[in-house]
């Protein structure tokens, strides 16, 4: 896994690549829980654009993270997801509640406004 942190107007970017499946969950796990315990009190966008494959544990954790951002007053958002990925959060209708936006730009607009 690598991650890419970046501020832009006060908002945490962060940039997460790889694939989380069983053999590398664990290490996603504490990448959330880090970021959560770090950072929940304001906003951070999860550039997404790097991961090619989420399994239910890793949807279950930026589920979590995101439940986590909001109790604390902060801002959890996604961007730039797979188009796999995209229509897994319309199926299983997170992206009703988890806001997902096309790009790292996008996103910076809305949270901007």
């Amino acid at each position: 896994m690598e991650v890419l942190r970046k501020i832009i107007n006060g908002i945490l970017i962060v940039g997460i690549e790889g694939q989380i499946r069983i053999s590398t969950q664990n290490e996603f796990k504490e990448f959330f829980s880090r970021l959560v315990e770090e950072n929940s009190s304001g906003t951070v966008i999860l550039d997404m654009a790097g991961i090619g494959y989420i399994n239910s544990a890793g949807i279950g954790m930026i589920v979590d993270s995101f439940r986590k951002f909001r109790e604390n007053g902060g801002r959890f958002v996604l961007c730039s997801l797979m188009p796999d990925i995209e229509k897994l959060f319309e199926v299983t209708k997170l992206n009703r509640f988890i806001e997902i936006y096309p790009s790292e730009e996008e996103a910076i607009k809305k949270i901007n406004e």
